[in-house]
Formats: C-alpha cells, structure tokens, sequence
C-alpha cells in the first residue's frame, strides 16, 4: 500500500470508517498479558463485524514481551488468515523503539497501517518513523496525544507541519487524558481541519462520561474515523465501546455492511479494574491530568490521592511536578 493507492484501500476512503483498538489500548490494564488464543478470539471476532481496521497491539523486537507488546510476523501472518478482504491489520510503534526499520522490515508484508503516538515535542522523530513506513508501503498515522492540554496555535502549528510533511496518511487526534468535553472536541477538530487536507481520526478515552458524545462531535466537525474498543476497554476508565463507535459512522455511512452479532461472542472478553482507581481515572480526566500519573499518585499518597486530587484546579498539566506542586501548595 502506497501513496498512490491509499484511496482505494477499504479503510482509506473519503467516507467514515472504525477502527478496532481493542489490544492495544486494554493491554495497558494487564502488560499486554494476553494469550495468543485471545488474540485470535477478539481479532476473529472483530473481523466479522466488518470494521474496517484492527489494531493489534505494540511492534517490538525487545525480548520477553508477550505477543500483543511486539507483535511478531508470525503473528500477523496469522492474523492475516482471519481478516484477509475485511479488515486492514494495524499496529502501534512507541517512539521509544531505536530501529523502526528493522521492525518495518520484518512485518511489512501483513501491515496495512502503523500508528505514531507523538507529543508536539517529538513531532520531528515521529514523522521520520512515518517516512520510514512510506519505504515498505506501510501507511502512517501519526496520533497527537494529550490533545486537551494543547493551545489553537499548538494545533495549527501541528498541522502544517504534518500536511508539508508529506509522510502522513492520516492524521489521529488522542484525547489521552480523557479530559475533552464535546464544545473542546468541535474547536480542536475544526482548527486542525482548515489546515490539514487528509484524513483525519479522533480517538477518545471515558474518564468523564464523553467517550460516544466526543466522536459524534469529530465526525460531525471533519472527522473521517473513529476508534472503539470490545466492551469498551482501555487505560482508565476505558475507550468509545466498538458498537457504539460503529453506530455513530452508520449515521454518516448507513449502507456501510456491519454485523453488530460477532460482538456478542465477545461479551465475556474482560480485563478488569480495581474499583478503587475508578473515581481516580474520572478525577484525572476531570483535572486534565496524564492517566499515566494515577500509579505514581497512589504511590504517593496511597488512599488520600483521590482526596487530594479533589482540591486543586483543572489546567492544563504538562509535568507530573506540577500536579504534586499544586496539590502540596
């Protein structure tokens, strides 16, 4: 898959499209501990609704990762057999990974689409990884992360340098912090839209209650696709659920043929929780704060975090120093 046939793939069209993040964003529950059976079992699944892409988990060849952390040719050729002439097989690259071409190199033969989180502040490194995928025809979204904690100007900067890039496919904007209330998402998507001309996703996450309202809201302002996740899993409080994700799309793309039965053999698929980060993972997002940090505020201040966090403003954080600073101020 190349620049030049990018269009004519089944989930880069000018319409609206879902695509499945089911592994990866749950595998931040449980180290990514999941079986080979229950990749096949969710992928399988997922495959029959008919979703245009499925997002495996993590590229890596670090040793010792389970599979949905490094995801193996030998997986994905698998995985191949059970979406071939459905769903395109997509997978993440963290820009921690020293050799992207090596990893390219190995699976790009079954990768249709690799996924680029980046801060601003890594923006160059991450699109010298898209312009490496653009050498095994494997196509790049580059996703922005922390999108709540980003100024109109940020945005607009973002953008054209991602549209002169000219090594993006699509460009993905991540409400990581679950923080994004719905007026937020129509500014940011309709900023972003003025100036870059591709294709354009938003992926949500659930801390504070938005995760099927804000992808209404993007696709309504520009958005072409949207992430869901089986029974809604994902970091914190979780993601869009995959059948309300597929919902929204049907009423931009009604004759689009999904199948909402396969989900239901996905029912009991679960990675759970402790109940007691609950009410941390809706505070972050209410505080606009990393869901990352939930673990180390626990560890500082065990069962006083939520008490704490209860006290100080909603701003825009960009370090953990600042939350301990103004939570001990």
């Amino acid at each position: 898959m190349n620049k030049q046939t990018i269009q004519q793939s089944r989930l880069f069209t000018d319409g609206h499209s879902v695509l499945d993040a089911t592994l990866r964003d749950a595998g931040y529950l449980n180290d990514w501990g999941f079986t080979r059976e229950d990749i096949f079992d969710v992928v399988r699944g997922v495959a029959l609704t008919g979703v245009e892409a499925i997002e495996v988990g993590y590229i890596s060849d670090k040793p010792d990762r389970p599979p949905a952390a490094c995801c193996h040719a030998d997986l994905l050729f698998g995985l191949r057999e059970k979406t071939e002439g459905v769903s395109n097989l997509a997978v993440m690259i963290s820009l921690s990974e020293t050799d992207p071409e090596s990893l390219f190199a190995s699976r790009y033969e079954v990768l249709d689409l690799v996924r680029i989180p980046t801060t601003i502040e890594q923006l160059p490194q991450a699109l010298a990884v898209a312009q490496a995928a653009a050498r095994y025809d494997i196509a790049a979204s580059l996703n922005l992360v922390n999108i709540s904690t980003l100024s109109p100007e940020q945005f607009i900067d973002v953008a054209q340098q991602v549209q002169q890039s000219e090594v993006v496919d699509i460009f993905y904007l991540a409400d990581s912090r679950g923080a994004c209330r719905p007026d937020d998402v129509r500014a940011m998507v309709g900023i972003v839209r003025e100036h870059w001309e591709g294709l354009l996703g938003f992926h949500a996450h659930d801390n504070t209650g938005f995760a099927s309202v804000n992808p209404l809201m993007a696709l309504e302002a520009g958005c072409q696709l949207i992430d869901g996740t089986v029974n809604g899993l994902g970091l914190g409080s979780g993601n869009t659920r995959l059948q309300h994700a597929m919902s929204l799309v049907l009423q931009h793309e009604p004759n689009k043929p999904y199948q909402f039965e396969p989900l239901d053999a996905l029912h009991h698929f679960d990675v759970p929780m402790p109940a007691e980060k609950s009410y941390l993972y809706y505070l972050v997002g209410a505080k606009n704060i990393a869901q990352l940090w939930v673990e180390p505020l626990i560890d500082r201040y065990g069962d006083h975090a939520a008490q704490r966090l209860q006290s100080i403003p909603r701003k825009p954080y960009t370090d953990f120093e600042q939350v301990i600073q103004e939570i001990e101020a």
